[in-house]
């Protein structure tokens, strides 16, 4: 007659006093085995809610990577861009003509003198 396995609920036949506790941290990768590149770490942080909303949406088209990883990406990008953050801004025609407009819209009128 079997009987029921109080930790599984089944009639399996599985013993869960024949498994072999492993001791705790044994199954964390050694010192030197994993580069900074490749580890992901656990961290709490605060952005805009339209860029939280942005990659969401975007994870959320097909084949898209998940938002998270996406994020990543965009700040791995800046991270290993040699240049100064920003400094690709300062280069781009379209930005320049962009921020050059909303300057002439905000800056008041200049009066022509006689």
């Amino acid at each position: 007659m079997k009987t029921r396995n109080k930790t599984t609920g089944s009639t399996s036949g599985f013993d869960a006093k024949k498994l072999r506790r492993l001791p705790r941290g044994s199954f964390l990768a050694k010192r030197g085995e994993t580069q900074a590149s490749n580890t992901k770490v656990r961290i709490s942080i605060l952005v805009d809610l339209d860029v939280l909303n942005f990659f969401k949406e975007r994870a959320t088209q097909p084949g898209a990577l998940p938002y998270q990883t996406q994020m990543n990406i965009v700040l791995r990008r800046e991270m290993e861009d040699d240049e100064e953050v920003g400094a690709s801004l300062a280069r781009d025609e379209r930005f320049i003509q962009t921020v050059a407009q909303r300057v002439s819209e905000l800056s008041p009128k200049r009066r022509k003198t006689a």
